[in-house]
């Protein structure tokens, strides 16, 4: 026989089933006869439906988005199969995804979509009766959700024959030299390709530079200043066979040839000493990463190392401790335009994303790879499903220490373990007096105590900036993306796996797993010597700023 604490138990027990029960009853009408629990489940949610949701689209929605109407959206209200399908925007309704489902954030009035009712808000147990609807499947009577695929659609894709053999995607290769008549002219390999241009066209070569000149202009090509005149009369009293390349070997020599390179590989890659935007606020130790670009320049640094060390320095296998400067040069993925006052966070990291995949797209492959956020692109074979491939990638990766207005940056301490916890104390610190102040309102702060808050943060910002620290990256949630429908987080599409654009790396590469972003086998996969646009696009940059077109 049980003992009486048991026999309590098993009574309290009881009496909670027996309460739970009839609460059920009389919530989804469970009386009478018994009957089997789909009907039971079945006859309560189409009694919700019919006597919550139903009304609600009929008396506020149908006059725009009803039978027969037409809308700038695309969006029909009056079944099922028009609210999954969606209008402009894609669907209306993300079953049992309520903070996802666009028609959840319309009825809220939420700035990332229109509002809707446009004039006034519904009331707050409608709203709460349409969440609860969508949480719960969004149930239709007669209607079905349709089942997701088991196989992702709109990720395979197709290129044209045309597409793939276009010279910029084939691997770089050394051509023959062209049938020349002067032969005795040229000088090196790359004198009968200028030649062979030349003379179908009946044109000579142009006489050969004067001493004074060929001074001149390697001097301004690579300092981006004229000479000076000793320099000029050095030059010029050198009559040996090898006095321009002595000259050229100078200017290369001089830290003033990576000043000169250097500024334009920052121009490239949209250096600023502040993100520009809304807020503009400083990027107090972007200079280290000016500082890095110049001396690698100067050093002569291989460009396949220069990459790798710029898009996965911290990655690297080498002790990070011991050569901070591969620390720094992931300051490339720190710099550049941030719209730190975004109210939506998603959109704000995504916008930063974006940049990122844009300007490794200019600046290294030449490609336009931004197009695709939103759409195929429309000139290159670039899809967007290989846009969100990418992009998975770098949202694996912090760069931001959190995705809100006036978020701050990603930075690394330079020095001592006990520097990495000062540098982290001070970031709480300026986290938590954020808070305060951000929600001081809300708090009914004394006009006293907001004037010491602020003080404060401002102290603690202070000895901030004077910590010796890099704006540097490190891995992140690890995740692969929705493809965003027309660019929209807010409407998504299949999930693509992280991998390379596939004109270029195949259609059967494996994707990247693991723990990390894959950002060190993109930066890998760049620096190859076979890949077919890296070195192109960097000769043709040097080239260039040589000779004014690429």
């Amino acid at each position: 026989m049980p003992n009486d604490q048991t026999q309590n138990r098993i009574a309290r027990l009881g009496l909670s089933v027996a309460i739970w029960l009839a609460f059920a009853g009389m919530v989804f009408g469970w009386a009478g006869e018994p009957v089997a629990a789909g009907q039971i489940n079945a006859a309560a949610r189409t009694k919700f439906f019919e006597t919550k949701i139903r009304p609600i689209l009929v008396t506020r929605c149908f006059e725009c988005h009803g039978p027969g109407t037409e809308n700038e959206a695309g969006l029909r209200l009056d079944s099922l199969a028009a609210i999954l399908k969606g209008g402009r925007s894609g669907p209306a309704v993300r079953p049992g995804k309520p903070s996802e489902s666009l028609l959840m954030l319309a009825v809220q009035h939420d700035p990332a979509t229109a509002d809707m009712p446009p004039k006034t808000k519904l009331p707050y147990r409608e709203i709460r009766d349409l969440a609860a609807w969508i949480k719960r499947g969004a149930f239709w009577p007669n209607s079905k959700v349709p089942a997701r695929p088991t196989k992702a659609q709109g990720v395979e894709v197709k290129f044209s024959d045309e597409q793939k053999s276009f010279w910029a995607f084939q691997p770089p290769r050394d051509p023959p030299l062209p049938f020349v008549k002067q032969t005795e002219w040229p000088t090196s390999p790359l004198d009968y390709f200028v030649l062979a241009r030349l003379e179908p066209k009946g044109l000579e070569p142009a006489p050969p530079a004067t001493k004074r000149t060929l001074i001149r202009r390697a001097t301004l090509d690579l300092h981006g200043l004229p000479p000076a005149p000793w320099e000029i009369a050095e030059f010029l009293a050198d009559d040996s066979p090898d006095a321009f390349g002595k000259l050229v070997d100078r200017l290369l020599a001089s830290p003033r040839y990576g000043q000169r390179w250097g500024r334009h590989w920052l121009d490239v890659v949209r250096y600023a000493d502040s993100n520009g935007m809304d807020d503009n606020l400083a990027y107090a130790d972007a200079w280290r990463y000016r500082d890095y670009v110049v001396a690698s320049f100067n050093r002569d640094q291989p460009y396949d190392q220069f990459i790798r060390e710029q898009l996965a320095g911290d990655l690297l296998s080498e002790d990070r401790n011991t050569n901070p400067e591969r620390l720094i040069a992931t300051s490339f993925l720190m710099i550049g335009p941030k719209m730190l006052a975004e109210d939506d966070p998603i959109k704000q990291q995504m916008d930063i994303v974006d940049d990122l995949i844009d300007t490794i797209g200019r600046a290294i492959m030449g490609l336009t790879l931004g197009c695709a956020r939103c759409h195929d692109h429309k000139f290159d074979p670039i899809p967007t499903v290989d846009y969100y491939s990418l992009a998975g990638i770098f949202k694996s990766t912090r760069i931001m220490l959190s995705y809100r207005v006036d978020s701050k940056w990603n930075a690394t301490a330079l020095g001592s373990a006990e520097l990495k916890d000062r540098l982290s104390a001070l970031e709480r610190e300026i986290d938590r007096l954020d808070d305060i102040l951000v929600n001081g309102n809300r708090s009914k702060m004394s006009a006293d105590d907001r004037k010491r808050m602020t003080e404060r943060l401002a102290e603690v910002r202070k000895q901030y900036d004077q910590l010796p620290k890099a704006m540097a990256v490190e891995e992140g949630h690890v995740e692969n993306l929705q493809v965003f429908l027309r660019g929209n987080h807010l409407t998504r599409g299949p999930k693509v796996p992280r991998r390379f654009p596939q004109i270029l790396a195949g259609q059967n590469q494996k994707p990247l797993g693991g723990k990390q972003s894959g950002r060190l086998e993109f930066a890998r996969w760049l620096t190859t010597p076979d890949h077919p646009l890296t070195s192109r696009v960097m000769v043709n940059r040097i080239w260039k700023g040589h000779f004014g077109e690429g």
